[in-house]
């Protein structure tokens, strides 16, 4: 879900996964202590795994965010940051997760995953409550991801109204999509530290 910085960048983040990272920041974190306090010999090595675990979850659920503003789209991923002007966007889809669309590319947002069955049901249910009778025609259609209940959704309508607006006024120039360059950058350093826990893992686990 979002939230709204002073300069009207509307960040999403998935809260759902960055609960998953809390948690297994906590079980990591009690094992480790359970190890610090019990075990005196190689076996200490398994903290390594652990710092593995820990890391894996910073990158994989807590760091993805997608930012929103009038000069593009910034959306940080697990492997790699991307910059999207509004120009370069020629599609917004939300059948497994946020995806962006430019000409001959596509960028799932991490941040923003379609729900799954429990949680669309949940998301229905929270979007059709008061109401008398069936869903409207267009709310029946609608594909779950695009619940505005869901993370998905709810970024997906953020992108698409702010990129209708630009549209309407003129800041965005037609037909320039082709020309527009995208900006990706890989995240180096967190996957040299992903690589060196990973290799830690492997060297603790045959010496523990």
């Amino acid at each position: 879900m979002p939230y709204v910085s002073p300069a009207g960048r509307e960040v999403f983040v998935s809260r759902f996964n960055r609960v998953l990272a809390v948690l297994v920041w906590a079980a990591a974190a009690a094992l480790t202590v359970g190890l610090l306090v019990s075990v005196h010999d190689a076996r200490l090595l398994y903290i390594v795994p652990l710092a593995l675990f820990a890391f894996i979850a910073w990158a994989m659920l807590w760091r993805p965010n997608l930012v929103v503003d009038d000069d593009g789209l910034h959306l940080v991923n697990v492997t790699q940051s991307v910059r999207i002007p509004w120009e370069a966007l020629i599609a917004v889809d939300t059948k497994y997760a946020l995806t962006l669309y430019t000409p001959g590319r596509k960028f799932p947002v991490w941040a923003a995953p379609a729900p799954g069955t429990t949680r669309t049901l949940r998301a229905t249910r929270n979007e059709t409550r008061g109401r008398v009778g069936r869903p409207n025609v267009e709310d029946s259609l609608r594909r779950p991801g695009d619940l505005l209940a869901t993370e998905s959704g709810a970024a997906a309508e953020v992108v698409r109204r702010r990129w209708a607006a630009l549209q309407e006024t003129g800041a965005i120039e037609a037909g320039r999509a082709d020309e527009t360059p995208v900006d990706v950058r890989w995240h180096i350093a967190s996957l040299a530290v992903l690589v060196l826990l990973a290799a830690g893992t492997v060297a603790a686990l045959l010496l523990a």
